[in-house]
Order: C-alpha cells, then structure tokens, then sequence
C-alpha cells in the first residue's frame, strides 16, 4: 500500500476513503474527504451525497496544507490563518480537518475532511489514518 519511500499510493489512499466514509456515515455527516501524497498531489477523492459543494476546495486546502507542514491544520493563530489563505490564493487554510500521515516518523501523505464542523471533520481523518495504519 505504500511504495518504497513510505509514501501514500492509491491503494492505502482508497482504503483511507472508505474508512473515512464509513466513519462519516456512522456519524451521520457527509463530508468531502481527500488524500494527498507527500508532495501534496491528490490520490483520491470522495464528495457524499449531501456534503457541502464549497467544502470540496476548502478540503483538498487541508490536506494539502497538512501535507506541506507535516502538522495537523488549524494550529496557527487567526490572523496568520487569513494571511495564509490569502497569500496562498486558497490553496492552503489554518481550518481544522487535515492531518499528516506520518510512517516510521516520516511524512507519507495526508488527508483532509470537510463538511462537517471541525470536530466532526478530525475525527473522519482521525479514522481514515487508524484504519490505514491498521491495514499496515
């Protein structure tokens, strides 16, 4: 599921998806779900029925953003939140929802959930992550 670099293929990215969607349904929340590689390039992506057309962008931003800092989203205070969106034309976002998936201490690739409220959206990663690393 991964390649030799410890790196998200599509394989451990649609098996993220599932998980994440089962988690999503459990909850009762549709939500826009995308998994990135380390270089922030999408491996997949799901939009639910029911979930937010304007939390597809604002979803990828997550994971993208986790990607690029190793770091879950949402940790930066508020104004240095809306100058990175801003100075990144809204490609990355201070919004909670996208966590890094780390292997062995190295960055694999990252997920990013939106739709739902930010607790909502972490824990529908937080899932996605706990089932790949179950799968490994």
């Amino acid at each position: 599921m991964l390649n030799q670099r410890a790196e998200l293929n599509d394989t451990a990215a649609m098996l993220m998806v599932a998980a994440a969607r089962d988690h999503a349904l459990s909850i009762g929340v549709p939500q826009n779900i995308a998994v990135v590689d380390a270089g922030g390039r999408l491996l997949a992506f799901c939009r639910m029925q029911g979930a937010k057309f304007h939390s597809i962008e604002t979803s990828t931003a997550k994971a993208v953003t986790a990607a690029s800092i190793s770091a879950p989203t949402g940790g930066a205070s508020a104004d240095f939140g809306m100058l990175l969106g801003m100075a990144t034309q809204g490609q990355f976002t201070n919004l909670k929802g996208g966590l890094p998936v780390m292997i062995d201490g190295q960055l694999a690739g990252a997920i990013g959930v939106g739709s739902g409220a930010p607790e909502e959206d972490i824990a529908v990663a937080q899932a996605a992550i706990d089932a790949l690393m179950k799968a490994l």
